[in-house]
């Protein structure tokens, strides 16, 4: 009867420390998700600027006569019909509203560079968190694009931003602004000047030629 009750109690005591481990096991696998969730947005974001870049580039080459001036006509300056050189905030109030739809009407090259850029720009807001761009150039001398988001995760070391929990906050940090003279990673990831972007935006500079 004694080895009976010894048993039992010592069958409990195995149950108990098994929950424990598990326990501590599910809040691991817990706190490893929560590390994922938080840079899955930007992996997300940097996952589809290469696309975004292709899309407009891809625009341009079918639409090339108002794409500015060209080498070949011996030096006569047409502004390009594809630019873009809107601050962050007035992007980010901009309703970006479709007038006329190129892909159900018959468009003039001009309109057809207007209907590109809005559309465009509307995939640029659906992919990027915040999305916002700044396009520049024309196709003689290649064009430059730069695809800006706002990443939470786009902190320093030091300092809180957010007051519920500021044992682990950090300060929004301030993208490098371009200057001209970067080269490699700082040349890829520095922002526009007049784009004001704010603390906490990325930027991704790329160049083509259409």
């Amino acid at each position: 009867m004694q080895t009976a009750r010894s048993s039992s109690g010592f069958t409990l005591i195995e149950m108990m420390v098994a929950i424990i481990i598990m326990s501590i096991g599910l809040l691991g696998v817990a706190g490893l998700q929560a590390i994922s969730s938080k840079y899955k947005m930007n992996t997300w974001a940097r996952a589809n600027v290469s696309g975004l870049v292709s899309d407009i580039g891809e625009r341009i080459r079918i639409n090339t006569d108002v794409a500015g001036t060209n080498v070949l006509h011996g030096g006569v300056t047409t502004p390009s019909a594809y630019k873009l050189d809107e601050d962050w905030g007035a992007q980010q109030s901009d309703t970006l509203v479709i007038a006329k739809d190129c892909t159900t009407s018959t468009c003039t090259p001009s309109e057809r560079a207007t209907y590109d850029m809005l559309a465009w720009r509307r995939q640029v807001r659906a992919l990027l968190p915040q999305g916002a761009a700044w396009l520049e150039g024309d196709k003689g001398v290649g064009f430059d694009v730069t695809l800006m988001w706002f990443d939470k995760e786009f902190t320093d070391k030091q300092g809180s931003v957010d007051a519920e929990d500021s044992a682990n906050a950090r300060t929004l940090e301030k993208s490098p602004v371009c200057k001209g003279t970067e080269s490699g990673f700082a040349q890829q990831s520095c922002c526009p000047e007049d784009a004001d972007v704010p603390a906490g935006v990325r930027c991704a500079r790329y160049r083509f030629v259409p």
